[in-house]
């Protein structure tokens, strides 16, 4: 994460940050290999990145977000071309067939509905045992819309009668940086498999870029919504650097992938590989979606 001024390059296969020491005035040069990094957030506008660390960067597939005057992500550089079966994978998407299409968003909100009561749960509200009656009753395709029924139901359990998803507060500021964060994560990961990300399944915008990650992220909400229940204030009135740092660190937050703990980065790429082997079996049953069932951060070896 940039949050001060810095001049960023590329030597070695390693990032190179260049910039000045608060206490002390004088320039100070950091290096960070390029493999151990999965996410670059740069929050600071007057920072100056090269061309070469951007080429680099992308062939490490590593996700690049830009950031608004409000300091909120508004852009993200992701790999392109980098699967040898792209326009393979590319062709097998276009064709889904509509019944696949439909299954598969019904995972996609079952998931997710069940992750909110998750949530709920781990955060001591009530409300969690409707949700998951809710998620019993997803049909193909959703086509009962229960994803916005209990949307409605959960975030009234979690932060209150009050709370309005579309307010300019502390907490949609929040959630909105940890989504994006994963939406941008969900992204490079698609492009990296040879996805085409503006085809969903569910959103179809023609001014969207990226309605497969919007489909694909949903399960992944929950997640970002605890950790801004449980561990931030809430009643802060601004999203802090300390905050967004917390928020970053969503990326290595350990969840269950059907047998598997990964974390969340890691559990990305196998949800992605698992969507195409679920399209060229055109078995819904292959995708795998992350499950919140504890609250762990990955440690670094």
């Amino acid at each position: 994460m940039v949050t001060r001024s810095a001049k960023l390059s590329c030597r070695n296969n390693q990032l190179v940050v260049r910039q000045e020491d608060e206490s002390s005035g004088e320039m100070c040069e950091y290096t960070i290999p390029l493999e151990d990094i999965r996410t670059l957030m740069l929050e600071d506008r007057q920072s100056i990145i090269t061309s070469a660390l951007l080429a680099r960067l992308a062939e490490f597939r590593i996700a690049v977000f830009t950031c608004d005057e409000k300091h909120l992500p508004n852009g993200v550089l992701l790999p392109y071309c980098q699967h040898s079966r792209g326009p393979k994978i590319m062709q097998s998407q276009l064709e889904m067939k509509r019944p696949l299409v439909k299954r598969l968003w019904q995972a996609v909100v079952r998931r997710k509905i069940e992750n909110q009561a998750a949530c709920l749960t781990l955060c001591g509200c009530s409300g969690d045992e409707a949700l998951l009656a809710l998620a019993g009753r997803v049909a193909s395709g959703d086509k009962g819309s229960i994803e916005s029924q209990a949307a409605r139901m959960y975030f009234k359990h979690l932060f209150g009668k009050a709370f309005k998803r579309s307010s300019d507060d502390f907490i949609n500021s929040a959630m909105n940086y940890g989504y994006a964060l994963i939406r941008g994560q969900v992204a490079r990961s698609l492009c990296a498999f040879g996805f085409q990300p503006s085809i969903g399944l569910q959103h179809h915008s023609e001014l969207n870029n990226f309605n497969l990650a919007d489909d694909l992220m949903e399960p992944y909400r929950p997640i970002v919504d605890y950790v801004v229940a449980s561990e931030l204030d809430v009643d802060s009135p601004i999203l802090s650097k300390l905050h967004k740092r917390r928020l970053m660190q969503i990326l290595t937050q350990m969840v269950w992938l059907e047998n598997e703990r990964y974390d969340l980065t890691a559990s990305i790429e196998a949800m992605v590989s698992s969507f195409s082997n679920a399209i060229s079996t055109e078995d819904p049953s292959a995708l795998q979606l992350p499950r919140l069932t504890e609250v762990q951060m990955g440690v670094y070896e």
